[in-house]
């Protein structure tokens, strides 16, 4: 079976995504022919650079911004003619791609590429499916092309439904995560390399890898709680040099770019983080008590409304943070219940179960 693996470098979930699910294949079907490949390098030059730069801008300097396009940007329907003639006008070399490959079933972990494959799809008779990266769907996702959906979890097949997706398979899957994450994690291992003690609360404070802002207000709010407090600051050292001057009843740890980041997620007791999709779903699989601050708003801060829905998240915001963190250490069975929900949404093995749906899918 030939197939092509497409994404886009927006973010690191769709690259993620599409990575874990190429690891599944492997295992399951090693003579199995695999082309992975970012969609922006075939298709119209300007529109990736574009893309990407217009998204970074967005995320430091306009994020309300997003929320106008995660919210369809006047598209209310899946399949709309817009996007097909957006897509046929900066396909480039796209066609070139399946032309030469000709891939018997083709996977998007973002939109874009499953508008661009949607296009040639009858001509070269291959199977399309797309892999939703976050707990929210908005119109884009959906084309009438599409054969089979992989979603994070069925209570979003009515989303995808009321954007005319009622001829396609739904699987409540998951969104898949790296393998190595799905194994046995060494806790005792994990605290010593990270000095944690299980007798004491562990915070974690997780932001985007240009940390700073907002998040350096909140860690001030919450500096003075005696437990153990990770503050990961990515590659601001800027802002690591302001948090080290904070002083409080906390035991603050600073670091910047962090490896083996899941260890620290899987051993922690909370975990203050953005709400991105491969980041919450990581989290299911840990299980930590989950605090969201920061999302982009439009679709991040959607993912936060579907965790806190089932009783596995909360926000935090500067304004609430001390009154928050002050009633979770008060109540120590909040967290306990907070992570039993968290765990309860995580799925199992989703890299391998979609790996598995595509190996075995009609021809």
């Amino acid at each position: 079976m030939k197939i092509l693996l497409l994404a886009v470098p927006i973010g690191a979930g769709h690259i993620k995504a599409a990575n874990s699910i190429k690891q599944g294949i492997e295992r399951l079907s090693p003579e199995s022919k695999i082309r992975f490949e970012n969609c922006f390098d075939w298709v119209l030059p300007v529109y990736g650079s574009a893309y990407k730069t217009v998204y970074e801008f967005c995320q430091k300097n306009a994020i309300w911004s997003l929320k106008i396009f995660y919210q369809g940007m006047g598209v209310k329907k899946g399949g709309d003619w817009k996007l097909y003639l957006f897509h046929r006008m900066t396909s480039y070399r796209f066609p070139e791609l399946i032309k030469e490959y000709r891939p018997d079933y083709v996977l998007c972990t973002h939109f874009s590429p499953a508008y661009y494959s949607a296009l040639y799809k009858k001509d070269f008779h291959y199977r399309l499916g797309v892999v939703i990266t976050d707990y929210y769907i908005h119109p884009h996702w959906v084309n009438d092309e599409i054969d089979d959906y992989f979603i994070p979890n069925e209570d979003l097949s009515g989303q995808l439904l009321s954007y005319g997706a009622q001829g396609a398979n739904i699987y409540p899957s998951g969104i898949p995560v790296s393998l190595t994450l799905e194994g046995e994690i060494d806790k005792d291992g994990a605290r010593k390399r990270f000095g944690i003690s299980p007798e004491r609360i562990s915070v974690v404070v997780m932001g985007s890898k240009v940390f700073g802002g907002e998040w350096l207000e909140i860690v001030q709010e919450i500096i003075d709680f005696d437990y153990d407090l990770f503050v990961l600051c990515g590659e601001n050292k800027e802002a690591m040099e302001k948090i080290k001057k904070l002083k409080g009843k906390a035991n603050l740890k600073i670091y910047g770019m962090v490896e083996r980041i899941h260890e620290l997620i899987a051993v922690c007791d909370i975990l203050i983080t953005k709400a991105g999709g491969i980041t919450t779903t990581e989290a299911t699989l840990a299980g930590p008590c989950l605090l969201f601050a920061n999302s982009i708003p439009g679709l991040e801060d959607k993912n936060e409304e579907f965790f806190i829905k089932h009783g596995a998240g909360l926000r935090l915001t500067r304004e609430n943070a001390k009154k928050l963190m002050a009633d979770l250490l008060s109540h120590p069975e909040k967290i306990k219940l907070m992570r039993k929900n968290l765990l309860r949404l995580g799925r199992k093995n989703s890299a391998i179960n979609i790996a598995w749906t595509i190996l075995n899918s009609p021809k």
